[in-house]
């Protein structure tokens, strides 16, 4: 088990799902190349066009925790579930779709995140990129607004990332957030700053809430 390391890998603005960002390659380059060739707006050509930065993120496992799902059905079998307390076992396993049982222990990673650079989105590609997405991420995470897999199409994810969280673990996560209204779990735990007219050190320390 890796318990801490570095992520390092360059970032670009995602020309399939713009404005979000995804990991550079050389492939995604050229294609980002050719498509801004093809756009007429001056501020999409000039946000697409830019080179890639390198992206650095430090990483330390501080825990590895299982998250509860409660059993959540659709909304419109709400009342219908409390009245009518039994339930044939084939009646649940046909259901499975929209309900979530309350032995579903889900397992996940709780991390401390450092960025060396800070990047637009930059932990939350990074994350997505290593095949580990952050809990309740509405656009890195699976069936969101970006890109999978930060980029990465599956046969290279499955190649560079074989222990990553297999998709059926994140589908069942993407249930857990919708069914309990997750959060985004991205927390800055600790800010520190200089006061701009003393210039002492502040610093600000808040736990995370989930």
């Amino acid at each position: 088990n890796i318990l801490s390391g570095c992520i390092n890998l360059p970032l670009q603005r995602d020309h399939q799902y713009p404005p979000f960002m995804r990991v550079a390659t050389a492939e995604s380059e050229r294609q980002a190349q050719v498509v801004v060739k093809d756009l007429n707006h001056a501020g999409w050509k000039k946000i697409i066009k830019k080179k890639p930065k390198q992206s650095e993120t430090l990483f330390e496992v501080l825990g590895r925790e299982f998250v509860s799902v409660p059993s959540i059905k659709g909304k419109e079998k709400e009342k219908d579930d409390k009245e009518q307390k039994s339930t044939s076992a084939n009646d649940d396993k046909d259901d499975s779709s929209n309900n979530i049982h309350n032995d579903h222990h889900l397992p996940v990673t709780r991390l401390l995140l450092k960025p060396i650079t800070g990047r637009t989105h930059q932990l939350r590609v990074h994350c997505a990129a290593i095949g580990h997405p952050i809990l309740g991420d509405p656009a890195y995470g699976i069936m969101g607004e970006a890109g999978p897999n930060g980029g990465f199409d599956h046969d290279t994810m499955s190649k560079l990332m074989p222990h990553k969280a297999s998709v059926q673990l994140q589908l069942d996560l993407d249930k857990y957030v919708k069914a309990v209204d997750q959060c985004l779990c991205l927390h800055a735990r600790k800010l520190v700053l200089k006061h701009p007219i003393s210039e002492l050190e502040m610093s600000f320390d808040f736990p995370a809430g989930f």
